[in-house]
């Protein structure tokens, strides 16, 4: 299964720091709701550091229930759900959130696809069977292309990479039987290997594909254990990345390597860790178990350095940018990113540069995200209050318009007002709500007004009777749109 490192083990809770979101969470520290979306209920977030000189744009998430591999896992209904795409601003205030019941989001990113920027998103199972979907939402959020893999093969959550060329480079895994007897297995085993494939978007074509088995021996492995599934997960792809030069860089989590790989020819071109790297690599730039390699200017590269496999004591993972010599064939660290408190990301991670030389690390299964400044200093760290985790998470700006209308709900208080709740999922530009009363629909005006306060907005009036409603707008004054109006 692509989630066998995960399934047998649930990580433990995240401890709550400083609380963030407090006015919609409750001591258990699970979500309220909200009066106009009760079917939202995303995870709530703790705030331990507050943003502090932060990169621009929103932090996209996509939180699951790490338990989901254990038999007392039960899914939710997507009203109670607490996983899937989740894009929340510095204060942990949601943006958007889908919920999801029996599937998992993995990797909520954006990307571009045909000139704009679109949602992009793993869907599908995470810790059980094989087989899930690649999701390509516009800024309406409405689905424009959903992405499978060819020749009969099944994707897998690890990576979904959007291409100028209106391609897909997407991981696969794929159990086969194999004699593992080299390895101290059984001769006719069964072997997971990781397969890269390139399809094109529109059409669904496979443009080219590349399986470890033939490049990579189960030798390289340092995890050749029969599985609980009962196999071998010796190579375990986790990202693919266009290097500079248009070749393939693959990160394999059980070989502690990474490979460079020719695009058309799939040849490995240098290994770099693992048994056999053709780079020397100094001791500060070591790293195993890694995740989410990918190649910037100068001859860097950056990961997250999960530094074990399993949870345990003295587990203490970083996100690093390597410099590489190819000359010298050499690979010295450059940058790490590390909290004074350490982060045992054991499984998944990620680590994205940001435009000023900052980073932002999601730290795994370990349940938080952080954001650090170009000198390694941490300016933001948050973490799931509910003990939910996330494969990836990014900064990145967004402008979204749902194509729906907002919600509405209205509550009559004891002292006589009103209080009338307005929200709209997704929209990125509302600065303003304004409250709009009447004695029929067709005759209303507004009455109240008040800035955006989060995701969902209180504001109380005189009692009335007749009909409310609420229409948004943006900080230039222009309406954005209105709720169907209620009675009251």
């Amino acid at each position: 299964m692509a989630g066998a490192a995960l399934a047998s083990l649930a990580a433990p809770r995240g401890s709550a720091g400083a609380a963030g979101w407090a006015s919609r969470t409750g001591a258990t520290g699970e979500s309220s709701g909200y009066m106009s979306r009760p079917d939202l209920n995303p995870p709530p977030i703790t705030i331990s550091l507050p943003a502090e000189g932060t990169a621009p744009g929103y932090i996209f998430l996509a939180p699951f229930d790490i338990s989901a591999g254990s038999s007392a896992y039960r899914p939710a209904p997507p009203s109670q759900s607490h996983s899937g795409p989740l894009i929340v601003d510095d204060s942990g205030e949601p943006v958007w959130f889908l919920p999801l019941g029996t599937k998992t989001a993995m990797g909520l990113r954006t990307q571009t696809y045909r000139g704009r920027r679109v949602l992009t998103w793993y869907e599908g199972t995470v810790l059980g069977a094989y087989g899930g979907d690649f999701v390509i939402f516009d800024p309406t959020y409405h689905e424009v292309a959903r992405v499978q893999a060819g020749r009969g093969r099944h994707g897998d959550l690890h990576e979904f990479l959007l291409t100028l060329e209106g391609t897909a480079l997407i991981s696969i895994y794929r159990e086969v039987h194999a004699d593992l007897s080299s390895v101290g297995g059984a001769t006719d085993g069964r072997l997971v290997e990781g397969i890269v494939q390139e399809v094109d978007v529109s059409s669904g074509r496979v443009l080219f594909e590349w399986r470890s088995l033939d490049h990579v021996a189960v030798a390289e492995s340092y995890q050749t254990a029969v599985t609980k599934d009962g196999n071998v997960d010796y190579f375990h792809l986790n990202s693919i990345a266009v290097d500079l030069d248009g070749n393939l860089l693959i990160s394999a989590r059980h070989t502690s390597a990474i490979y460079k790989v020719g695009r058309r020819s799939g040849k490995v071109i240098w290994r770099l860790g693992g048994k056999k790297s053709d780079f020397a690599v100094d001791a500060a730039a070591s790293f195993s178990f890694q995740h989410d390699v990918r190649p910037h200017a100068a001859g860097t590269i950056t990961m997250f350095d999960n530094g074990a496999s399993l949870p345990g004591p003295g587990v203490a993972s970083r996100g690093i940018r390597i410099a590489l010599d190819l000359k010298g064939m050499r690979a010295t660290l450059v940058q790490q990113y590390k909290t004074a408190d350490a982060r045992a990301g054991w499984a998944m991670g990620n680590v994205q540069p940001l435009a000023d030389g900052g980073a932002f690390v999601g730290w795994g299964t370990d349940g938080s995200f952080s954001e650090f400044g170009p000198d390694g200093r941490l300016r933001f760290d948050a973490r799931f209050a509910d003990g939910s985790v996330d494969y990836r998470a990014f900064r990145l700006p967004w402008v979204a318009h749902p194509a729906g209308e907002p919600a509405l709900a209205a509550k009559q208080n004891a002292d006589g007002t009103m209080t009338v709740y307005a929200s709209w999922n997704g929209a990125t530009d509302v600065a303003t709500w304004h409250v709009l009363a009447g004695p029929s629909q067709g005759r209303l005006k507004a009455i109240a007004a008040g800035p955006r306060d989060g995701f969902e907005t209180a504001i109380t009036v005189p009692a009335a009777g007749g009909y409310v409603s609420v229409a948004a707008f943006d900080a230039a004054g222009k309406r954005l749109g209105a709720a169907s109006p209620i009675a009251v």
